[in-house]
């Protein structure tokens, strides 16, 4: 028999997951300053002890997992056990989450490789997963949108914008998965420009990545850096070259994740939801080590210009602040290091940046001159004829001077409510999932508020309006689930004139592009049942933007992933929010509206896309200036 007087406490994480012995470390560290606890974990040392299996009908008085099902949860609730989770993934039930801060992991990945000095980006994780296995939580995965918003919005500081893949889900206990995995990211690999900095959600997928680098013949890191997440030694060191990565607080979480169960065995009341840990360092290796400066100090002024250069006029006087070296010694171990002096590598950095943002010819002259904080346009136009010996008009000439064939002007279409009537499915979906917590949504309530709003801030609407105990990972997973099983019993059919407009556009030579609310999984799994996906080779999904419609985000990305300027853009949209997004962005607008008149001023309404047909449109799409 154990001793009565210590808490029996059960720990639980897949064999898969590196992270539990770390997380049992921060336990153990939070035991030695409370109170000895007799720790119970699963095992099966093949007679040698007694196997241990923890699932819903274990007995104890708590209990710290990956993650569980609802059963397992509702189980536990029942007979009054705490219970604390440590994945983003899975339903909670009312218990209490402690998990890495996810949007901070993302920031972390764009700022080392915006170190690198690359000239493009990319994120790749996996869409969906699947399991055998209902407490590891198959489905749509929630860290991976979270850690790809904080990348966007850290490359976003440098005006840089990643090229997004997730990995169609597929079962991967099947003996030929890995093989499928490998190659869809050798294509996805083979997609990208050379040099592109590449942010993978974890270690293990990182790992395929550099074997499937290896395998095309790519150079790592010279033309593509490789970042996971994790710092797993079973595949930072079993790969070539060693994986950069970021250390999971493991430790930490651990910690934290004890003090709750603590509070939760002593009859506290714990409120539900997520504690947010803050994340660990970057540890670089020779998948991303661009900056290899053996020396210390220098490596870290180095940084120092690259991150700050892009934006501010950094001078080689304030350098001598950051460190205890005189200024002569700097510009010595410089030249040492690099082959020149500081002045030249804050000029070098700088010219970087500036070439690069005039390649976007939305940005006026000034516009430039006051992100990178020049005295004005004139002075930016001195530095770079200094610098390149060109004006910057002359770069930009001659940087377009070769693509004569990139479009005047292009069309960006919304999908759900534009292109086909997918509103009543999600309306259906997300009502019936709301319903199953005890939520109600009327019909009209969703027509009303919701359409055309991001997934996003449709799960935050309902959160905020739902009884007490709303399980948002459970209802998130569970409208989703319904919204597939709805698309795949009926596959949308596009709306009068749709094809037809789009065989015009096609003919004319006018491009086209998409810009949804919904998350990037949705919009390919809808183009592709409706026929539509070979008009839309660019997209852009709510899932890639910080802030979905009203903000302009959506649209603005389209027409850079298009090339064209906002101005030279017409949006086809039906619901006020996306008409607002496309105004804020620049865009013309025509909406579809059942009446033929349009929600604002100055926007061509029309009641269906057959409106347009037989050269119509040709009036709304702006012409090229």
């Amino acid at each position: 028999m154990f001793p009565t007087s210590r808490h029996l406490v059960g720990v639980r994480f897949p064999q898969w997951s590196a992270v539990g012995p770390g997380t049992i470390g921060g336990v153990v560290d939070f035991m030695r300053g409370h109170e000895s606890w007799r720790l119970i974990t699963e095992n099966d040392s093949f007679g040698e002890m007694e196997a241990v299996k923890i699932d819903k009908d274990w007995r104890g008085d708590g209990l710290i997992l990956f993650r569980a099902t609802e059963r397992e949860l509702a189980s536990y609730r029942e007979r009054g056990m705490a219970v604390v989770l440590t994945s983003t993934e899975g339903p909670d039930l009312g218990y209490p989450r402690v998990v890495p801060d996810n949007p901070e992991i993302g920031r972390l990945a764009a700022r080392h490789l915006i170190e690198c000095q690359l000239a493009h980006f990319a994120f790749l994780a996996r869409g969906e997963t699947f399991y055998r296995e209902e407490q590891f939580a198959p489905g749509l995965r929630v860290y991976a949108r979270q850690r790809l918003k904080g990348f966007r919005a850290g490359l976003l500081e440098y005006q840089h914008e990643p090229v997004v893949h997730y990995l169609r889900g597929r079962p991967l206990w099947e003996s030929h998965g890995w093989r499928e995995v490998q190659t869809e990211v050798m294509a996805f690999l083979e997609s990208l420009p050379q040099p592109s900095g590449l942010f993978v959600a974890d270690d293990s997928l990182a790992a395929v990545v550099l074997r499937a680098a290896d395998m095309l013949g790519r150079q790592v890191p010279e033309q593509l850096a490789v970042i996971g997440y994790g710092d797993d030694p079973n595949y930072c060191f079993a790969t070539f070259p060693a994986l950069s990565s970021i250390e999971h607080p493991a430790r930490e979480i651990g910690r934290q994740a004890a003090e709750l169960l603590r509070r939760q065995m002593v009859g506290e009341t714990v409120e539900p939801g997520a504690r947010i840990v803050p994340v660990g360092r970057v540890v670089p290796r020779e998948s991303s080590d661009m900056l290899a400066i053996t020396d210390p100090e220098i490596r870290e002024l180095v940084r120092h210009i690259r991150l700050r250069a892009p934006h501010e006029a950094v001078r080689v006087a304030e350098l001598a602040d950051l460190t205890s070296l005189s200024m002569t010694t700097i510009k010595e171990r410089f030249a040492a290091a690099l082959g020149h002096g500081p002045k030249e590598e804050i000029q070098r950095v700088r010219v970087r940046h500036l070439k690069h943002l005039l390649g976007d010819p939305s940005l006026t002259l000034a516009e430039i001159a006051r992100r990178m904080q020049f005295g004005s346009a004139h002075e930016l136009s001195r530095f770079f004829l200094a610098e390149t010996g060109q004006r910057p008009s002359d770069f930009r000439a001659a940087s377009d001077a070769p693509a004569t064939h990139v479009a005047e002007r292009a069309v960006v279409f919304d999908m759900d409510g534009t292109l086909f009537d997918t509103e009543p499915v999600y309306c259906r979906a997300y009502r019936q999932a709301f319903a199953r917590q005890g939520g109600e949504l009327t019909t009209e309530e969703y027509f009303r508020e919701l359409i055309g709003r991001s997934n996003d801030d449709i799960e935050d609407y309902l959160a905020a309006k739902a009884p007490s105990g709303f399980d948002l990972a459970g209802f998130r997973a569970g409208w989703r689930e319904e919204w597939r099983v709805l698309i795949h019993e009926e596959p949308p059919t596009p709306l009068p004139g749709v094809t037809g407009l789009l065989e015009e556009l096609l003919e004319a030579g006018v491009p086209v592009a998409l810009a949804s609310s919904s998350d990037r999984e949705d919009i390919d799994l809808c183009l592709h049942a409706s026929g539509l996906a070979r008009y839309f080779t660019i997209r852009a999904a709510g899932d890639e933007v910080v802030a979905g419609k009203p903000a302009p985000d959506l649209y603005l990305l389209a027409c850079r992933r298009l090339g064209i300027g906002p101005t030279r853009c017409l949006a086809i949209e039906d619901s006020r929010h996306g008409v607002a997004a496309a105004l804020a962005a620049g865009l013309v607008v025509a909406q579809v509206t059942p009446s033929g008149e349009s929600s604002r001023d100055g926007v061509r309404g029309v009641v269906s896309l057959t409106e347009l047909l037989s050269g119509e449109w040709q009036a709304l799409v702006p012409n090229g200036r």
